[in-house]
């Protein structure tokens, strides 16, 4: 997994019969990401993510996997080719980005 580097990585949370919850993602890999939800919310079962990358929101299916208060992880839940190869471009971008931040020593 790469660690979260930026500020601006905010995903938006949609659950069916709920509102829409800002998180800000700690880790993402090919399987799922690692949020922390910036409101209290009762997250639970089938979501879709708003993952932004490059100009372009990437929607994806995901299911909770793990809640820990705000803490919550999901796995992506049988992601298109399209969604697939959104997330492996961001990770590829998330690497460049933390291996030019760690140069800077």
């Amino acid at each position: 997994m790469i660690p979260f580097v930026s500020d601006e990585e905010l995903i938006v949370v949609h659950q069916e019969g709920r509102k829409n919850v800002l998180a800000k993602m700690m880790e993402l890999s090919e399987l799922g990401t690692l949020t922390y939800l910036l409101e209290d919310a009762e997250i639970a079962g089938s979501v879709e993510l708003s993952i932004y990358h490059q100009g372009k929101i990437c929607r994806v299916p995901a299911a909770v996997l793990r809640n820990n208060g705000r803490l919550m992880a999901f796995q992506f839940a049988n992601p298109s080719v399209e969604n697939f190869r959104e997330i492996q471009s961001k990770l590829i971008g998330m690497e460049v980005e933390w291996m030019r931040l760690s140069r800077r020593g």
